[in-house]
């Protein structure tokens, strides 16, 4: 009989732990997890398997499999698991410990992992805007005439411009790396399913925007909304960016935009829709510890960004309406602070879960991997609160 060598990394078992996964160990392979799951098919069934493949340390499986990004964290494994070990979390932690190994230059990921280098992360755009602000005078005097912004988002855009490309190198490096891991170890083999790689997309697209996998949750169903609101209004917000980028650069549009205005409209809908969902997310995870599970670092980091974002905003435009300059601009530098945080830190952070999920979802259909079983639900023991 033919001897199988395990090559056992006993750091990733030390990293998922300290990165939220730290119950691992009690999973004695029960297969409840997998059982309840409305997500898990029969012939890839998860979380089950990568709890043991976290158990034993290893990294190249779950660095090179879909299905740990194919979980959307929904907690039901973890309501129903009799020994607590908690495999939603499990699943976050390897996803969190991805991040950390994908993204180039790996000490990003170390600095994103750690609160401890928390003040470093905002001292860097908090610098880099301090001197832009210095460089044309207006730490010395507020601007004066009306309140606009534009005086020195020149100055801003060539800070964001420059670190968007960088982001999108380490992005694109670390999703190539991570589609060729999953090719490496696909064990289907060669031959891929009937799905092309362009309907794969369309697919992945389709399964992402209108989140029908999250509606699938039980135990933790308000997540979707949470989730739903959160997504839809960071989209809009994006479109409004973008709409007043462009439009100010090359058709030299007049700024500020007047409240009737449909880009602002959209724009204050999308900052309501991004902190009512922030908000109920939060709410998710403090007052719903049982169904939610405990939060990691990542989780709040990436959540705490995001509301701050919506709140900075609104409440910049709400100030520049009453007039108060000076809050307005210092409402707005922290503002930027924080975007060039959720923008600068997107490959390292929870953040970037949005692309490796698609990613992974497009290969889960291109390689012919099998749907989740549409067999009918098993019995789910009743599980109480516990006050």
């Amino acid at each position: 009989m033919a001897n199988t060598v395990i090559e056992s990394d006993l750091s990733l078992v030390r990293d998922i732990t300290k990165l939220g996964g730290g119950s691992l160990k009690k999973c004695f392979q029960c297969a409840t997890c997998s059982v309840v799951c409305n997500l898990s098919s029969d012939d890839r069934p998860f979380p089950r398997k990568e709890m043991i493949w976290a158990q034993w340390g290893l990294k190249d499986k779950l660095l090179s499999d879909p299905d740990v990004w194919r979980c959307y964290q929904c907690g039901d494994c973890s309501v129903y698991c009799p020994r607590g070990a908690k495999p939603a979390e499990v699943m976050g932690a390897i996803r969190n410990y991805s991040f950390k190994n994908y993204a180039q230059p790996k000490f990003m990921g170390t600095l994103l992992s750690s609160p401890k280098y928390l003040p470093l992360l905002f001292a860097v755009p908090v610098i880099l805007f301090l001197l832009v602000l210095n460089g044309i005078g207006a730490l010395s005097a507020v601007p004066s005439g009306p309140i606009a912004f534009t005086r020195f988002d020149n100055y801003v855009d060539v800070i964001f411009v420059t670190v968007s490309v960088l982001v999108l190198a380490a992005l694109g490096t670390g999703v190539l790396k991570f589609w060729k891991n999953m090719d490496r170890n696909n064990t289907h083999g060669e031959a891929y399913g009937t799905t092309g790689i362009f309907q794969s997309i369309l697919l992945a697209a389709e399964e992402v925007l209108t989140h029908r996998n999250f509606k699938k949750c039980e135990a933790n169903s308000i997540r979707f909304t949470g989730h739903f609101a959160a997504f839809y209004g960071f989209i809009a917000l994006f479109i409004v960016t973008s709409i007043v980028f462009i439009g100010d650069r090359v058709f030299h549009m007049v700024l500020p935009m007047g409240q009737e205005n449909p880009v602002k409209v959209l724009g204050n809908l999308g900052a309501a829709a991004l902190i009512i969902g922030c908000s109920v997310a939060v709410y998710n995870r403090t007052a719903r510890t049982q169904q939610a599970g405990e939060s990691s670092y990542y989780d709040w980091l990436f959540l705490g960004i995001l509301f701050s974002i919506g709140v900075t905003g609104l409440s910049t435009e709400l100030i520049r309406l009453a007039g108060d300059a000076p809050a307005a601009y210092w409402s707005y530098f922290i503002h930027l602070v924080f975007v060039f945080c959720l923008i600068a830190y997107f490959p390292y952070s929870k953040f970037a879960h949005l692309l490796y999920r698609f990613v992974a979802i497009v290969y889960a259909r291109y390689s012919g991997m099998s749907e989740p079983a549409q067999a009918a639900e098993p019995e789910k023991p009743e599980v109480k609160s516990v006050a």
